[in-house]
């Protein structure tokens, strides 16, 4: 099993001021915006060679949350996501109108060969 939620974190966090966090967001983090949610959705075994898979495919999804304009660090996110080669197979939005917070759930999708 491979595992990218560490390195899609990483990759993002110049993003946000370090305001990444791995499936949880902190209490103490969560009217400072914007600031992104990383979990793993899949990670399936794929391709065999003599009964052993040699590669994983990987879903990962991405949360945004913002009081602004999304479009800026979405194009920004959908850039990274893409230098790391994953692909982006789903995109929606919640609006929170309480509080004005735009929610953007991106999900990506790659597949990565695993080292012998």
């Amino acid at each position: 099993m491979i595992d990218m939620e560490v390195p899609v974190i990483t990759a993002l966090e110049p993003l946000v001021d370090g305001k990444v966090f791995r499936w949880v967001v902190p209490d103490e983090y969560i009217d400072q915006y914007p600031y992104i949610r990383v979990i793993e959705i899949d990670n399936t075994d794929e391709d065999y060679r003599d009964n052993k898979a040699i590669a994983s495919d990987i879903v990962i999804q991405i949360d945004l949350w913002v009081k602004d304009d999304p479009v800026p660090l979405l194009t920004q996110i959908d850039n990274m996501m893409k230098s790391l080669e994953f692909k982006r197979i789903f995109v929606t939005t919640e609006f929170e109108e309480k509080t004005g917070v735009i929610r953007k759930i991106m999900r990506y999708k790659t597949t990565k060969l695993k080292e012998e």
